[in-house]
């Protein structure tokens, strides 16, 4: 009897063990399903905070998907380091791993990947200059002058307030 029981535990063992381990492919993206936990690759679209809800977009699916995202959810990054939610970016890389079917599928694992890093080009510009007007040049020589006038008027001030203050600290003095 012993015997039999040992047997029959290490058939459901090795069965257990077969059908954990096998590959599931939809619509051309490779989900691993490992008991009862799927793993599926695509990019972050949104959180939904009113129903706790992340939504993935993959390229093979036209529909984006969503998952619930429940405390027992864990939240990472490629190093195992924890993320928070909100910090996550739209397009961001993800690999979800989840359980359920249908409409409720539960977040267990969250892993979010590096985004690729999008460099900026800055444009240039070719300016081509002509040769002032006599007018402009009249223009700008007298805008010069007048510059020059405010600065004379305003050194002068500033050397009447200083003038004063000296005044002022040897009278102090005194």
């Amino acid at each position: 009897m012993k015997t039999n029981i040992i047997k029959i535990g290490s058939m459901m063992l090795a069965i257990g063990i077969w059908a954990g381990g096998t590959d599931v492919r939809a619509q051309g993206t490779t989900t691993t399903t490992t008991s009862t936990v799927t793993t599926a690759d695509g990019a972050f679209t949104e959180f939904v905070p009113a129903s706790e809800t992340i939504v993935v977009k993959t390229e093979t699916n036209p529909a984006p998907l969503r998952y619930v995202v429940t405390k027992q959810t864990t939240i990472v990054d490629e190093a195992g380091v924890p993320v928070a939610i909100e910090k996550i970016t739209r397009g961001n890389p993800l690999s979800v791993q989840y359980t359920g079917t249908g409409d409720r599928l539960v977040a267990s694992r969250v892993v979010v990947h590096k985004a690729p890093v999008v460099t900026e080009r800055n444009a240039t510009t070719t300016t081509t200059t002509r040769p002032l007007t006599h007018d402009e040049k009249e223009a700008v020589k007298d805008a010069v002058e007048k510059r020059k006038e405010q600065v004379e008027k305003a050194s002068d001030k500033e050397k009447e307030r200083l003038e004063k203050l000296k005044d002022k600290i040897e009278d102090d003095d005194d």
